[in-house]
């Protein structure tokens, strides 16, 4: 099978756009290419752009993390693209935004919340596409990532379970090569080559002006829709575990920058009660959900679906972040 530069250029560019100077050490080609590396499978694949999205990763920030290449199919030899994705979550008992918030801070108001530290874990999921082999995997993957200025940094993913058993993987998906709860990758980046903004790694404290000045440096822009937003706030939680006093801010954050609906009540991926948040982003394919804890009114969620085809892309959920999850 071949898949053209084209082809792969467009589906970049029917993300995001690209990260900010910031980061223009580390390109969608140079994601692909490390991840290629490790995997002992390096293509010369060209794609300019990709979406800083969840799906996949634990955060895009150069050396940080290893990540996936994330697409919402795969091409077979037929050139048929067959979707291949999560069911969607089911809502209920869509209640009035401004009650979800007040619970939401009533949660967070109670004491015994983390405190913040330079420590995420994660549960991510996404597609993983080998263009050479013409196969694909799709293995949930959790990923600590911790970071100092003094000691850089050091990211560990490991395999999570296959969504699918044996007998009811659809055809097409190939067996992961990593045993659940196998190390995939083990990435140490000195501190010399730690790239991070300094808004970033300076953030502490709930100052609401700090805060979007962290966003700002992640690339949000001072007028930024919610679905802007929800985008720059996964990006700092891929750097921070926040103190609840911190998602409170968020939170009221995104419900000022409008368009923030209430879906209503389900289980999140590994079934904890949430309330799911559909946020707006009108020039975008993508429609972006935040999950938030019904027990203790945090951020504990993030989903991504698209909502028509694009090119050779099929709709359909593309990839979801989880945190607060027990500790591996």
């Amino acid at each position: 099978m071949s898949v053209s530069d084209d082809d792969l250029d467009r589906l970049f560019r029917a993300a995001n756009p690209a990260p900010p100077a910031e980061f223009a050490s580390l390109r969608a080609k140079d994601i692909a290419l490390r991840e290629n590396i490790i995997r002992g499978t390096v293509t010369p694949v060209r794609a300019r752009r990709r979406r800083w999205a969840w799906a996949g990763a634990t955060t895009a920030v150069a050396s940080l993390v290893v990540v996936t290449i994330v697409v919402a199919s795969i091409l077979l030899p037929s050139q048929q693209a067959i979707a291949l994705t999560p069911p969607p979550l089911q809502y209920s008992n869509a209640r009035p935004l401004a009650e979800v918030v007040s619970d939401a801070h009533d949660a967070l108001a109670r004491p015994g919340g983390p405190e913040q530290k330079s420590r995420v874990e994660t549960l991510s999921w996404g597609w993983s596409i080998d263009m050479a082999e013409e196969s694909v995997e799709v293995v949930p993957q959790y990923a600590t990532f911790t970071w100092s200025p003094e000691a850089g940094a050091s990211t560990v993913i490991v395999a999570g379970e296959s969504l699918w058993d044996d007998d009811d993987r659809p055809e097409g998906v190939a067996d992961s090569p990593y045993e659940p709860g196998e190390v995939i990758s083990d990435v140490a980046t000195p501190p010399d080559q730690f790239i991070a903004p300094p808004a970033v790694l300076e953030l502490d404290g709930a100052d609401r002006s700090q805060l979007a000045m962290a966003l700002e440096s992640l690339g949000v822009p001072e007028d930024a829709s919610s679905g802007q937003l929800l985008v720059g706030i996964g990006q700092l939680l891929s750097f921070w575990t926040l103190t609840d006093e911190q998602h409170a801010v968020l939170i009221d954050m995104l419900v000022d920058a409008g368009g923030v609906t209430v879906l209503g009540e389900t289980k999140d991926r590994e079934g904890r009660p949430v309330v799911g948040l559909r946020v707006s982003d009108d020039d975008s394919p993508y429609q972006d959900t935040v999950l938030i804890s019904q027990r203790t009114g945090r951020i504990v969620g993030m989903e991504n679906e698209l909502t028509e085809p694009v090119d050779f892309i099929p709709a359909g959920v593309v990839g979801y972040t989880m945190w607060g999850l027990p500790s591996r």
